[in-house]
């Protein structure tokens, strides 16, 4: 008897080791292939890469968790970013200016998302697909057509993605506030319970008294708005704005939501999707080293997601068989 005990604790610790068991391996064979890749510039330039795509999978884990996933913030981190630098480069309007309005124009495409969802019963999708276009338009408006900005930058904005603040560069200075935020409010407030309680059964929460309207309306309100941080701290850190600005963040964002998902006690949760952004962020570096093409590179990273997402579905589908024979 003591034996089984023992057996069962063991595979329950060996079950929580499995995400880091897993990254460690991963860090081993790139490690192997290329020994460059476990030196100190290229983890920093992993976390950098990660702290940025963790900023929007943040807020795509907000979404996400109330059943929901968010199609426009890759445009909306474009479209605010345009607006918020146009003026700032091109006119006279002080820096701060330029972020306020980058936070509004995020404000008001998110507010549209949340209340199309939320009080006029519209699809996620569908919802969310209309302000991509939307916002996508915006990009070409306020960049007058669509132009770039490639000079112009002011020094305290540069600051917010090429500085650092000590030994520690700022994107990940930026995203540990981010992340110290979102996990009090999901984890430690009501806020990620209701949360939850949305994405699970609506009827019941609103039963309950959870007002689910408010906390959906919140919940893309704050993605679209983590959008934005992510558009003006990318545009910092490469110092070039163009009208697709942030586009590529879309599919990375969800996939790493679903990534944390299944590593992490298959839960959405803002470490989980943090660790999917890590692991994720660390496979396409190796992949890079190792010399992998850029086409090939999402078909390994669709591999990647739909491997693992195998082997967290195959022993739940084995064990629910079992019962049922039983």
């Amino acid at each position: 008897m003591k034996a089984l005990l023992t057996k069962g604790k063991a595979g329950q610790v060996l079950k929580k080791l499995a995400p880091l068991l897993i990254y460690v391996a991963m860090v081993l064979v790139f490690t192997a292939i290329k020994p460059q890749y476990l030196t100190l510039s290229n983890f920093t330039s992993i976390l950098v890469q990660t702290s940025m795509l963790g900023i929007i999978a943040g807020g795509m884990t907000l979404v996400m968790m109330t059943g929901g996933a968010d199609l426009s913030v890759g445009a909306v981190a474009g479209a605010s970013t345009l607006a918020g630098l146009w003026p700032v480069v091109f006119g006279d309007s002080p820096l701060v200016v330029g972020i306020l309005i980058a936070l509004g124009v995020a404000l008001a495409l998110g507010a549209i998302n949340g209340a199309c969802i939320s009080w006029l019963g519209v699809a996620p999708f569908v919802a969310t697909l209309g302000t991509m276009f939307l916002a996508q338009g915006f990009q070409y408006v306020f960049s007058e057509g669509g132009l770039s900005i490639s000079y112009g930058f002011p020094d305290a904005f540069k600051f917010i993605g090429g500085g650092s603040l000590g030994p520690i560069p700022m994107p990940i200075v930026i995203f540990t506030v981010v992340f110290a935020v979102l996990l009090i409010l999901t984890e430690f407030s009501p806020f990620g319970r209701y949360l939850r309680g949305t994405g699970l059964n609506q009827f019941t929460s609103e039963l309950s008294g959870v007002r689910i309207r408010f906390y959906t309306f919140i919940s893309y309100v704050l993605c679209s708005l983590l959008a934005a941080v992510l558009g003006l701290v990318l545009g910092s850190f490469q110092s070039y704005v163009s009208p697709d600005h942030g586009s590529t963040f879309l599919m990375d964002s969800l996939m790493v939501v679903l990534l944390g998902k299944a590593l992490v006690n298959n839960r959405i949760s803002v470490y989980a999707t943090a660790f999917g952004a890590l692991l994720l962020c660390s496979f396409e570096s190796g992949l890079a080293m190792v010399g992998i093409p850029v086409t090939v590179l999402n078909v390994c990273k669709g591999a990647l997601l739909v491997i693992i997402l195998l082997v967290s579905v195959l022993p739940q589908l084995g064990l629910f068989r079992k019962k049922r024979t039983q």
